[in-house]
């Protein structure tokens, strides 16, 4: 299977899953949009701004476009959630683009611990979502979008002023060499160099981060890259050499290799895609 830094999904994306059956994402990841993670039984393991989250009932976690996170099992055997996608696309149909500003500086990355009416709430507005997607039919749109809304509204407001929930630090080397990678990208380091930035053996630092993260040190820094290189095609008018300038790759040619390898097409055709759908 080829491993994949970016997960595309339609404007919105619902999905419950129970699973009975230890399961590790493949590869870390992120979306072009937000992603709410509602865990509603058993235990997740999610890795996400440095940091490993134990996940159990009434946990949520809120992701923002590009963040890149990676969830496993570890020693869970039963997990039970519903996860949700959606890009601003999905809520422009009844917002204003201020509404939506607005909304964007409110709907703040966290993980934090809904209590059980916040959760059973919660929950309600996920199966209201769910199935008004699941149908088709006069206003059937509007009613979609519109439970949309009131969910992320339900989640802003149970977000806000909520502090983070408790999660096990990761070991210091391995948070070193993240903080490392997300601050020199651009200039592509090269495994001695992270591992030195570390002060640590390059092969202890290869099996200790791909057994914390789910990722290789390299293949971090490559989603890294990846990530930011997407952003800057959405959000920017830059052009190829200036964002393989910005991303840490050595030409416009080499961007183009690595995007097309990663997402089935060149830089150019995804951003000439993304655009017709807007």
């Amino acid at each position: 299977m080829k491993r994949k830094a970016f997960s595309p999904h339609d404007d919105v994306y619902i999905q419950y899953l129970r699973n009975m059956e230890k399961h590790d994402m493949p590869v870390q990841h992120y979306h072009d949009g937000y992603e709410i993670f509602l865990m509603l039984g058993g235990k997740r393991y999610l890795f996400y701004d440095n940091i490993c989250f134990t996940l159990e009932r009434g946990d949520m976690a809120v992701l923002r476009p590009f963040d890149i996170h990676y969830a496993q099992s570890r020693d869970a055997e039963y997990y039970e959630r519903f996860v949700l996608n959606f890009s601003e696309t999905a809520l422009s149909a009844l917002l204003s683009r201020e509404e939506l500003r607005l909304l964007r500086e409110k709907l703040v990355p966290c993980v934090v611990h809904l209590n059980e009416e916040q959760t059973e709430l919660m929950l309600d507005f996920f199966k209201r979502v769910n199935g008004y997607f699941e149908k088709s039919g006069f206003l059937s749109e509007k009613l979609q979008h519109t439970a949309l809304i009131q969910l992320v509204m339900y989640v802003v407001e149970c977000t806000q002023g909520e502090q983070t929930v408790g999660g096990r630090q990761i070991p210091a080397q391995i948070r070193t060499a993240l903080i490392y990678i997300n601050q020199h990208y651009r200039e592509n380091p090269g495994l001695e160099e992270i591992a030195g930035a570390c002060n640590v053996n390059k092969y202890h630092l290869c099996h200790t981060f791909k057994e914390i993260t789910g990722a290789t040190v390299l293949e971090y820094l490559n989603n890294v890259r990846l990530s930011k290189a997407h952003s800057l095609l959405m959000d920017t008018g830059y052009s190829m050499e200036e964002i393989a300038r910005e991303t840490g790759f050595s030409s416009s040619l080499n961007l183009t290799r690595v995007f097309k390898k990663s997402y089935g097409m060149a830089p150019t055709q995804f951003r000439k895609r993304k655009e017709s759908m807007r």
